[in-house]
Order: C-alpha cells, then structure tokens, then sequence
C-alpha cells in the first residue's frame, strides 16, 4: 500500500475516534448538568493518591514536579457496589478513611461528602 494512503487512513481514523470522545464527553457533562443531586448513605472504603502522567514525551526530559490523581472509594451502606470517585486534593484530604456519612452526586459528578457526626 502507498505511503501517503495509509498515513492519510491513520489520520482519518485518529479524527473520528477524537471526534467520539469529545461528543461522548459533553454528552455527560450535559447529563450531570441536568441530573438532579442525589445523597447516598456511604462509608469509604479506600483513598488513592498517585503520580498521574499528563505530559508528553519531549515534555518529560524536564524535571518538573509529577501532577497526582486523587482518588476515594465509597461503599453504600444498602448494597454492595463500590463507587470511585475523582477528587481535588483538598477534597481528599478532608475525607477519612473508613468515615460513615452522606455522599452527593450530581449524576457522575462528585458534588460533597459530609460525615456524619
């Protein structure tokens, strides 16, 4: 196959799956957007912090400080499936280990967790 055809194929491809998962992605943020908030009676169940790579590869022979994804791990206190969720650090740091309360989500969207007292 010629050269030209094929990188032309790759390209058009690379284009579609992109195009995708941009509309897949506003197609959920309008689905949180208009999802009412929900509260559920959790307790968490684990806490992850850990370095998450967002840079490119010429962008990584500068030594520069790693960026970390923070993640928490509720159990609903009614059934046995386990959500994760997605936080800022602050957020993670104001969450306990192994604390009981009440998590709000709009949706997918990780809105607050307040313990219970």
């Amino acid at each position: 196959m010629n050269k030209p055809i094929l990188l032309i194929i790759v390209l058009a491809i690379i284009a579609v799956f992109a195009t995708k998962r941009f509309f897949d992605q506003k197609k959920q943020n309008e689905i949180n957007d208009n999802a009412l908030t929900v509260g559920y009676l959790v307790h968490v169940k684990d806490k992850k912090d850990y370095p998450y790579p967002n840079m490119r590869s010429r962008e990584r022979d500068v030594v520069s400080p790693e960026t970390f994804r923070y993640e928490i791990y509720f159990q609903p206190l009614s059934s046995g499936e386990v959500m994760k969720v997605i936080v800022s650090e602050q957020q993670y740091r104001d969450v306990e280990l192994g604390a009981k309360g009440k998590l709000y989500m709009q949706g997918t969207r990780f809105i607050r967790f307040e313990p219970s007292e």
